[in-house]
């Protein structure tokens, strides 16, 4: 299969050092089939928000990934011969009760966090922060995006709770599990975009990128 050459990336790649400040292997797996050209940064943001201090699960989201972005953007602005343009994303699910749900902190707490998803529907959040800066202009420009999706679970049985969490993928993920992998097998249902999910909103994303480009800013 060709790869996928689109003029816009192609120029932005060209133009713009470009980062991910996420060492995410998924968002990585995903951002690389569009062909662009960029770097891993992955910032240092402790990732510690009060998340009682927020009105929504979708404001804690895209304020983490706009934190994520500039901690990266401070530390490279000043250190590229071309514009930046800096990629910052988080991820979190959300249960039907309203709590978000992140990485779980041991295998008990993403056998927790399983139970209490399965046979209801979870909401999962992504939010999205661009930041381009170095630019003639020498202006900064951030631009923010939350992309949303509904998964609903199948019940869950005691054998493959423990079979899952023995697998040792919930280890890492939002909300202790992956559609994309051995979840698929109980995740009924999805409304929404599935590589939301996955960690990192594709079509969002070339939206903002075609945005941005048609106002002039890349």
């Amino acid at each position: 299969m060709n790869p996928l050459v689109v003029p816009l990336i192609e120029s932005i790649g060209r133009n713009f050092r470009v980062v991910l400040a996420s060492g995410s292997p998924r968002r990585k797996e995903l951002l690389d089939r569009l062909n662009l050209s960029y770097e891993v940064i992955p910032s240092n943001f402790a990732e510690d928000l009060d998340k009682s201090k927020f009105a929504s699960a979708a404001d804690y989201v895209i304020s983490n990934a706009v934190i994520k972005a500039q901690e990266v953007y401070q530390r490279i602005k000043d250190q590229s011969d071309k514009p930046v343009l800096v990629i910052g994303a988080d991820t979190v699910v959300v249960s039907s009760s309203g709590a978000i749900l992140e990485k779980p902190a041991s295998p008990e707490d993403a056998a927790e966090t399983l139970k209490s998803l399965s046979g209801k529907s979870n909401m999962v959040y992504t939010g999205v922060c661009l930041i381009i800066g170095g630019t003639e202009a020498g202006k900064v420009t951030i631009e923010k995006a939350i992309e949303s999706t509904e998964v609903t679970f199948d019940e869950l049985d005691d054998d493959m709770l423990e079979a899952y969490v023995a697998t040792g993928e919930p280890t890492d993920k939002a909300g202790s599990y992956a559609y994309q992998s051995y979840a698929c097998f109980f995740i009924k249902e999805i409304k929404g975009d599935f590589y939301n999910v996955v960690g990192f909103p594709c079509a969002r994303f070339y939206q903002m990128l075609r945005d941005l480009h048609q106002r002039g800013v890349l």
